[in-house]
């Protein structure tokens, strides 16, 4: 096809239209199972909501809200969406005429046979001149209109993303929480330890004084309670880390963490997920790949118009006197309009090119939004496992607690008795203070495993202060998938 048929169908389409010149975005075909891998059971939470109050912690609560306020990386998406709202109502000022004021004022000398209007008037002369100015760009072919649609699309892309970083603050601030309460519960089972120990091994050196035992079990005793002391400078230090952590999250200076309720006190949320169709109306980064499909389409149709006339209107009106009070004078009065039309008529390939190169960015935002949905599956499938086995460990570990329990006072007693030697007794300690710290990081787990869940879901924005919510696009509807 010859390149004047080409553009001829192109504008013989547009007008018959009557829309903007390109494609109309249309989601990508995306098929999501009807149900997730592992049967949740009903759903007694929904996703969307202050899930983060469930762990019965006010202290926790108002952590969350704290790091939604005060946090760094949020404060900086918040003030990267003033910057795409910005450039959309740049982009949307190209429905409208531009007008411009201008003002001057000269003093001149012509020469005698220069033939200027001020050639016969000899001596230097004033000139005052005050105009308005008038240019508009029909958007014949709906570029602009294109490219006010990809602007707003990049808006709402970077609400989004505000939006994921927002809810995995939450969850992160909840995970963090976790462990630090976590790491207080070590601690304390750590010293508690050390302390019984402690006291054992004055007994024993006492009876190793008095000749009552040997010094292999003074030994082994000593083992047990150095043993239990290297614990301790670890848990500090993590503390101390976590601490930071936090700190960070809550954008403030590294400093003690405040403490509500116990970690055996914390109760998590239910694990359970409503349906998968769900994420694509709701988690952010899938809202967000869609809006970048949005705009890249939209370039399209932005592209495929410069093959097509432009058409601007212009004029001006003022006054031209040699005085400024003759500026008023109707006699001084001048204007003049007019309308100018552009037709590529040979570029090179170079709008053949920007069009190829704006279907490859769509192309690519397609693939990445459906992409982004497997990804997103992938996710609360493995979120939901872990919070399932995550429950099933943590019973199997307090179970082993318990065993472990009778074993140690059993060895106690055996020992006291004559029956076995201290190597059972310190055999069956070291077990026992190994399981409990190991059923402390099982609850942590469990906390921590359904924070992850609902992050993965993209639940909560509903819930978030509304003062947080507020500085985005809140309340604003945007209709996808047309």
């Amino acid at each position: 096809m010859s390149r004047p048929h080409h553009v001829a169908m192109l504008a013989t389409a547009a007008l018959l239209s009557a829309c903007a010149i390109g494609p109309d975005y249309q989601r990508p075909g995306v098929e999501p199972p009807a149900a997730y891998r592992l049967d949740t059971g009903v759903l007694t939470m929904a996703a969307d909501s202050d899930w983060w109050n469930a762990f019965n912690d006010p202290v926790l609560t108002a952590l969350v809200e704290t790091a939604l306020r005060n946090n760094y990386d949020a404060r900086i998406a918040s003030a990267r969406i003033e910057e795409f709202r910005a450039q959309l109502m740049i982009a949307r000022s190209g429905y409208f005429p531009q007008l411009n004021a201008t003002g001057s004022a000269a003093r001149q000398k012509s020469g005698s046979f220069t033939g200027t209007p001020f050639a016969s008037f000899g001596g230097p002369r004033n000139s005052y001149e005050a105009l308005l100015n008038a240019s508009w760009e029909i958007d014949l072919w709906g570029k602009i209109r294109r490219q006010a649609e990809s602007a707003e699309a990049s808006l709402w892309n970077a609400e989004y993303t505000r939006r994921g970083i927002v809810l995995s603050l939450a969850a992160s601030v909840v995970q963090g929480y976790a462990t630090l309460r976590g790491l207080d519960a070590q601690l304390e089972v750590a010293q508690a330890t050390l302390l019984t120990r402690g006291q054992a091994l004055d007994i024993f050196r006492q009876r190793y004084e008095g000749g009552v035992i040997s010094q292999v079990e003074l030994a082994q005793s000593e083992n047990d309670y150095y043993s239990a002391e290297a614990t301790i400078p670890p848990l500090r230090s993590s503390i101390q880390e976590t601490e930071n952590a936090l700190s960070v999250l809550l954008g403030r200076q590294p400093g003690p963490i405040e403490r509500g309720a116990p970690l055996a006190d914390l109760q998590p949320p239910p694990i359970s997920a409503d349906l998968p169709a769900a994420l694509l109306s709701r988690r952010p980064d899938i809202l967000q790949a869609e809006q970048q499909a949005v705009a890249a389409n939209a370039q399209v149709g932005a592209a495929l118009a410069l093959f097509l006339p432009s058409v601007n209107l212009s004029g001006f009106f003022g006054a031209l006197a040699t005085s400024p009070a003759a500026l008023w004078d109707s006699a001084s009065q001048i204007w003049g309009f007019g309308a100018s039309l552009a037709q590529p008529v040979f570029q090179g390939g170079a709008i053949r090119g920007q069009v190829n190169a704006a279907e490859a960015v769509r192309d690519q935002a397609m693939l990445g939004y459906q992409a982004s949905v497997l990804n997103a599956l992938a996710d609360v499938n493995t979120a939901i496992a872990n919070g399932t086995e995550t429950r099933n460990r943590l019973v199997s570990l307090r179970k082993q607690e318990q065993s472990l329990t009778i074993y140690a006072d059993q060895a106690d007693a055996r020992y006291e008795g004559g029956y076995s030697s201290y190597l059972e007794v310190t055999d069956a300690r070291q077990k026992l203070f190994a399981v409990q710290l190991a059923s402390i990081q099982g609850q942590v787990d469990v906390l921590t495993s359904a924070a992850a869940l609902y992050k993965s879901l993209g639940g909560g924005w509903s819930a978030v202060p509304a003062d947080v919510r507020g500085a985005g696009l809140v309340g604003e509807a945007r209709a996808v998938g047309r």
